[in-house]
């Protein structure tokens, strides 16, 4: 079939959040929308919840650069629906009375069910602590149980064939992200012969890491069942095609582009490109242009004294660095004892994966390590490191951004870091400086950060010395430098570039309906 093309209206504002709120009805009710488009992924923008409760937007990175593409360009997103079902035979009595939810603007929600058991043993297990850990270079972490597998496998399943439900003749099926590495076969072994497109959010791995996993051949050939597999960078892409090449009996085949290696593999040719996400630039700019947020940033200075702030803010996860940073904020404490009460870590810590024991191992860990350090180093009328284990809302979020004269961006990996951007946007007073990890899929992209490596303790302590000593013309030069990246890749543009891939003629614009 032909690609389909998509076209954007420039003119038109991106949406951060619809203005009121989404209504949950049954799938049926809703008059399905012919569209170019549909998404899936494993989380919707919106948790159902259970009846007569009210739909909770969710947070995070995938979500967050989804969600303003999916508001302009339309469609039917395809995720969980946020409620784990007891039972096997809940799952398919609420598979016969499906639920969707339709947003203000028209666009639709369709939920998939998923059990007790198959969140387990799917998400927090094979995805959690299989997956993500290689994905990240953790092999050591990695736990791999067949039934984690044969659940993943299952859930995968349901994911396609309730996609293929959604999918009208002439759509466009965009999958994403680690959860759902099997869903484009499934997808062709339903029958669908149009366009597939995945993107991954996370890090590959080298070859020789991803080798590890005991169903790397099937993860392969599930993706390889794509028109094309999209990456952050080229050095994940590369990574895939190494492992592709050596591991899942796919082959090169032919001349390539500069940006995208095309490989063979069951007679199906697959593109594999890197486009390196983007954010909601406007919805952020705006946000931290407002005069309410710009009064609570204020408050938030006024808070802290004179001491500067350093501010970190990540999900609970071993790749993000957070005990390095602590670490980092005593050895700078220790090394330079004249830099007390001259500034101030508040990190955020967002909940996570808590039914995970690594993770409630983890969080014991950092309270334990902010007690110590605040009880060494802490005087009267100051502590070093200000603590919250919650999630702040956007409003709130960009608010800490302005606030801060330092932003610790420092993953020991990440596939990409849309924080670091997330700060950049904010800052429409060209003030800030951004500390960030050279792990970090962003630190390939953008100019005017303060590289470090988060493994270095004494080097971290160091930069963020530097970073808060840096003269205001530095720290001015630098965040320009920052923010023209930054802006200069909307998650408009990473998505009409991610959807470009391959297709023939090329979208050279979207046009929304």
């Amino acid at each position: 079939m032909s690609d389909v093309v998509i076209q954007l209206d420039p003119r038109r504002r991106l949406l951060s959040a619809p203005r009121s709120s989404p209504a949950i009805r049954p799938a049926e009710s809703i008059e399905p929308e012919t569209s170019a488009l549909v998404v899936v992924s494993n989380r919707l923008p919106y948790e159902f919840g259970r009846a007569g409760t009210t739909p909770r937007r969710n947070v995070g990175g995938l979500v967050n650069a989804l969600e303003p593409v999916f508001e302009r360009v339309g469609g039917v997103w395809v995720g969980w629906d946020g409620v784990s079902l007891p039972t096997s035979r809940a799952v398919s009595e609420r598979l016969a009375r499906p639920r969707a939810m339709q947003l203000p603007s028209g666009r639709e929600l369709y939920g998939v069910p998923l059990s007790e058991r198959e969140l387990a043993r799917y998400y927090h297990g094979l995805c959690n602590r299989a997956l993500w850990p290689l994905l990240h270079d953790f092999p050591d972490k990695g736990t791999f149980v067949g039934d984690d597998w044969e659940t993943y496998v299952q859930v995968n399943r349901r994911f396609a064939e309730i996609a293929l439900d959604r999918a009208r003749e002439g759509a466009r099926i965009w999958v994403h992200d680690y959860q759902l590495m099997l869903v484009p076969r499934f997808l062709r072994e339903r029958g669908w012969k149009g366009r597939i497109d995945f993107f991954l959010h996370t890090p590959f791995p080298p070859a020789e890491i991803f080798r590890a996993l005991p169903w790397r051949s099937e993860i392969l050939g599930g993706l390889l069942a794509a028109d094309a597999v999209v990456f952050h960078t080229g050095r994940y892409r590369d990574n895939f095609v190494a492992a592709a090449c050596s591991l899942g009996a796919a082959a090169v085949a032919g001349p390539s582009g500069s940006a995208s290696v095309a490989l063979e593999h069951e007679a199906r040719k697959t593109l594999i490109a890197a486009e390196p996400i983007g954010i909601d630039v406007d919805g952020f700019t705006s946000l931290a242009a407002s005069r309410e947020t710009q009064a609570r940033a204020r408050r938030i200075r006024a808070a802290y004294g004179e001491s500067a702030i350093v501010f970190g803010a990540e999900r609970l996860d071993y790749t993000k660095g957070v005990l390095e940073r602590l670490q980092a904020v005593e050895r700078l404490l220790r090394l330079h004892p004249e830099m007390a009460g001259t500034f101030v870590l508040v990190q955020v810590v967002v909940p996570s994966r808590h039914v995970v024991e690594e993770y409630r191992r983890m969080k014991r860990d950092i309270d334990r390590e902010v007690g110590r350090i605040n009880g060494e180093f802490g005087a009267d009328g100051w502590q070093p490191v200000h603590y919250r284990y919650r999630a702040l809302d956007r409003a709130e979020l960009v608010a800490h951004f302005l606030a801060a004269s330092v932003a610790l961006v420092t993953p020991l990996r990440d596939g990409m870091n849309l924080v670091a951007a997330e700060f950049a946007a904010s800052r429409v007073d060209g003030e800030g400086v951004l500390v960030l990890s050279e792990f970090a899929g962003i630190a390939d992209m953008v100019d005017g950060a303060l590289l470090v490596n988060p493994n270095d303790i004494e080097g971290l302590a160091g930069v963020v010395r530097r970073a808060l000593l840096m003269p205001p013309e530095a720290r001015r030069e630098r965040m320009r430098r920052l923010r023209s990246g930054v802006l200069a890749n909307p998650a408009t543009a990473w998505a009409e570039r991610c959807l470009s891939v391959g297709a023939s003629p090329p979208p050279t614009a979207w046009n929304a309906t």
